[in-house]
């Protein structure tokens, strides 16, 4: 008999991996692994650490530092709508998988998010280019 707990337990550690990957990265994927790991293992107490070393990471001066944290902030505050209240204080490691698999999956997404938003571009380009050949 499977336990009914395990699916949404499983969809907070996901997201939590999405808020995980948003916190620990600026430019790209750079790990602050003892953060991650945190998340990962006690979710509660690793959900606040992450954010308070965000905080400490970007401080909210002006310039991209600042649009950063605020765009973090939003993205996480939208991410946390959909977890649990109270978040689980440990998981085990079967637990965890799905965090890993959100963490993961997040980038891959804003990765291909942007990466068509380039070639739709250039698509664009090439039309106007090859149309203003035509009419030449």
């Amino acid at each position: 008999m499977q336990d009914h707990s395990e699916p949404p337990m499983a969809k907070a550690m996901y997201i939590l991996g999405q808020i995980g990957a948003i916190i620990c990265h600026e430019r790209g994927p750079r790990p602050q692994t003892a953060v991650l790991t945190k998340m990962a293992s006690r979710p509660a107490e690793g959900f606040s650490i992450a954010v308070a070393k965000m905080n400490e990471m970007c401080p909210p001066r002006r310039g991209y530092r600042r649009a950063l944290l605020q765009w973090k902030h939003k993205e996480i505050d939208r991410l946390s709508r959909m977890l649990p209240d109270p978040l689980p204080t440990a998981a085990s490691a079967h637990t965890q998988m799905p965090f890993w698999a959100g963490y993961c999956q997040y980038w891959e997404d804003m990765l291909k998010e942007h990466a068509q938003r380039d070639i739709n571009h250039l698509v664009l380009k090439l039309d106007v280019i090859q149309r203003t050949r035509t009419d030449a």
